[in-house]
């Protein structure tokens, strides 16, 4: 008998989900993509700049190639556990040169869709949000470690940035819960 462990709440982790990459769009391993808002199962680079843009559904296990019209290339996306990658890819989605590095976090970046940075975005200043993905293993393994983003703006921002969406909350710190 084998030696398993059954796993309350769905796959276990580390199990990819597949969607269809948004009409058009082309993206490698390694992309942190959100849903799209307005296509059910799909998804497209996400970029920290918008509450719309900033929940990561995951991280692209493979290339998203959509063709035009019917999508029939689906993208698996990983949302848990290590995901490893060649050193050449992570350095396409970071901008850094040898891959990842140890122990160090990664968050969703503020102004390139579909990459990520060392660097924190509540660090640059401005209405952006902080969306943590992951934590370096290795130089070609992350942890993916999904948090909800946080507002580094103001609460009178964050509503105007929401004001379509949803009512903003009512913190009176300058860093917020996004809604």
């Amino acid at each position: 008998m084998a030696d398993t462990t059954p796993i309350a709440g769905g796959r276990p982790p580390s199990s990819p989900t597949s969607y269809n990459p948004v009409a058009g769009a082309s993206f490698p391993p390694g992309t942190p993509v959100r849903q799209d808002l307005a296509h059910d199962d799909t998804v497209l680079p996400a970029v920290a700049n918008s509450i719309e843009t900033t929940i990561v559904t995951g991280l692209a296990v493979s290339s998203g190639v959509a063709p035009w019209g019917q999508r029939t290339n689906r993208v698996l996306v990983q949302y848990i556990g290590p995901l490893t990658l060649t050193a050449d890819q992570w350095d396409e989605i970071t901008g850094d040169e040898g891959g990842l590095v140890r122990d160090v976090p990664y968050f969703l970046s503020a102004t390139v869709p579909g990459k990520l940075t060392r660097t924190a975005p509540y660090s640059s200043g401005g209405d952006t949000f902080d969306a943590p993905v992951g934590v370096g293993l290795s130089p070609t393994t992350l942890l993916i470690l999904l948090s909800f983003p946080s507002f580094n703006g103001s609460s009178s921002a964050l509503k105007a940035k929401s004001e379509a969406s949803s009512a903003a909350p009512t913190s009176s710190s300058d860093k917020t819960t996004a809604p």
